[in-house]
């Protein structure tokens, strides 16, 4: 087996062996990055995450010679796309927040259009009222239309724990709004 900075003559000591791997490949690793992000400072700080991800992985678990270039591509390509994802994900949020997201009315009478809006508002008063471990699956999953095995990863639980809680959370809403369950997931499936 090899380590992952094996390139270097083997009796290099070990910061001999990264400044030499970040000299080499930083720059391109880093402009792969912005090209991803379209953000210089962001992109600098992706390119810096991925090196110490890459000193900090298990160096015994690469076998063979293996391509720098790419491992390291790999590792910031998918930091990047973390990014984006936080970026949408916030993004979204600040959207929701403010009421844009809605800005069609699809036909709809003005004040079907402000009854619709006010039990929006409501809903999401419930929704933030929740513990987090309620909250965050109710939106992820209807906040940002996430399938429940996405959830699952992201918050690292089961995805049968992903139900569960979906479940209880519908239970609390529809006590909190005083609604039956199956008024909370129409509402959560057409509003949120």
């Amino acid at each position: 087996m090899k380590r992952p900075f094996s390139e270097t003559p083997p009796d290099a000591a070990p910061s001999q062996q990264t400044e030499q791997l970040v000299r080499q490949y930083y720059p391109y690793i880093a402009r792969l990055v912005q090209s991803i992000v379209h953000d210089a400072a962001e992109a600098e700080d992706i390119a810096q995450e991925t090196f110490i991800t890459a000193l900090l992985a298990d160096s015994h678990s690469y076998e063979g010679n293996i391509n720098h270039k790419g491992w390291l591509s790999k590792i910031a390509v998918n930091k990047a796309r973390d990014l984006l994802r936080r970026r949408k994900v916030r993004d979204r949020w600040q959207q929701l927040w403010r009421g844009e997201w809605r800005g069609q009315t699809n036909g709809r009478l003005p004040e079907d259009v402000a009854s619709q809006n006010e039990t929006s508002q409501q809903l999401w008063r419930a929704v933030e009222s929740l513990n987090e471990k309620h909250r965050l699956p109710v939106i992820l999953r209807y906040g940002h239309q996430l399938p429940i095995k996405e959830i699952a990863a992201i918050l690292e639980i089961k995805e049968g724990t992903v139900h569960s809680r979906l479940h209880h959370a519908h239970r609390q809403l529809a006590r909190m709004l005083s609604l039956d369950v199956e008024t909370v997931l129409l509402l959560q499936g057409g509003v949120l």
